[in-house]
Parts: structure tokens; sequence; C-alpha cells
């Protein structure tokens, strides 16, 4: 490739409580690895809310969120524990839904509308994703937030002041919703290459590597 060469863009709309996208995430790199195309490919990603009513300001464990919001049944919610588990265990996600605790994302969204700015996007996103899915942080609290952007070495007093200001980055975030309302996404992950291929959830990586290889050769 060379420097006049356009990169692919690849839209990705998801939520950071939803484990699917972060599979979609890790198959998405891998597909990428196996075609030796990182350097081909273009990362832009959008906030999505699945659960935008959520209290804000408070935690509850995901077991008992899935029963009590989502209707779904201990024997039913269970099984699908297990399923996301294992299916993580294949791209080396430590899934604990035991202790992990939702939360309404709002306030992480628009962080992470911030980290764009610093080029910590990816890295945020990671990092917030392992805190609740694996490390089962309770990030309705937002020293908990600042702290993991600490990690990253991103500027602590700028969070705290985004965390205590709603309107900051607030824009970037509903207009990423506006969009996934434009583009009927019912759904995340939803990922949505060169504005014409859409992968949507976490697929078999079969279909990762073939959307791909069809977006590298036009």
């Amino acid at each position: 490739m060379t420097e006049s060469t356009p990169k692919i863009r690849i839209d990705i709309w998801s939520d950071v409580v939803c484990p699917f996208c972060l599979i979609g995430k890790a198959k998405l790199e891998q597909s990428m690895a196996r075609l030796h195309a990182q350097d081909r490919f273009e990362i832009v990603w959008h906030s999505y809310q699945l659960d935008p009513e959520f209290p804000v300001g408070s935690a509850m464990p995901s077991a008992q969120y899935l029963q009590e919001r989502k209707g779904i049944s201990e024997g039913d919610m269970q099984g699908m524990f297990q399923y996301i588990s294992e299916s993580g265990k294949n791209y080396g996600i430590d899934f604990r839904f035991n202790q992990s605790l939702s939360y309404n994302t709002r306030d992480v969204h628009r962080v992470w509308q911030w980290t764009q700015t610093q080029g910590k996007a990816s890295a945020f996103k990671q990092a917030i994703m392992k805190a609740h899915f694996t490390d089962g942080i309770d990030l309705s609290k937002r020293e908990n937030i600042v702290a993991i952007t600490n990690s990253l070495q991103l500027d602590a007093r700028e969070v705290e002041n985004i965390l205590n200001n709603k309107n900051l980055y607030a824009t970037e975030v509903d207009r990423d919703l506006k969009q996934a309302e434009t583009l009927r996404i019912q759904g995340v992950p939803y990922f949505l290459i060169n504005g014409k291929h859409v992968i949507s959830g976490a697929q078999p990586d079969a279909l990762f590597d073939q959307t791909l290889q069809t977006a590298l050769a036009h």
C-alpha cells in the first residue's frame, strides 16, 4: 500500500456493556491480522446505548438486571452466560458474569468520545469493558472511571470535568445515536465497512474474513 492509497473505513456502533461487542471487536482485529491488513483499515467507533433508561448513578448485578429489567428467566440467563463465556475464551476474553455490574453507560460514552481526541479510544474501550466484564468494577461510580483513564495516562482533571458537566461530549454521543436510528440499527455490534458492507452482531470468523476481503478487493 502506498501513502496515497486511501484506507478502508470501518464504522462500528457498540455499547460497553455488550459482551458480543467485545467478542466482535476481537473477531475484527483477528480477521485483519489474518489478512495482514491492519494498516489498510481505519476504525471509527460510535456510541450506542442498549438501555438509556437505566437509572443514572446506580448499578446492579448483571444477573439481577437481566431478570428484572429484561425478563430473562434464570435458566435462560445461565445458559446465555455459559455460551458467551465459552465463546469469549476463544478470543482471550475472561467473562465473569457472576460479578459484573450493569449501569447507565452514557457518562462512559461521553468520556470515551473525548478519548478519541486523545488517540486513546480503542484502549479506553478495551479497559472499560475489561473492568466491567472481568473485574466487576462499579462503573456507575465516577472515581472508578477516572482511575481507568489514569491507568492510560490520560488527564484525570479533564475526565473529572467531563463527568461533572453532563453537556460535555453529549452532542457527539447523541450524534452517534441519531446515526444509529437513521441506519435502523436494532442491535450491536454493528460494523459498516466502506459505507456499504454490513456485519451485524458477532458473526462467524469466516464472515469477517470474507467481508474484509471483499472490501480489500474493491
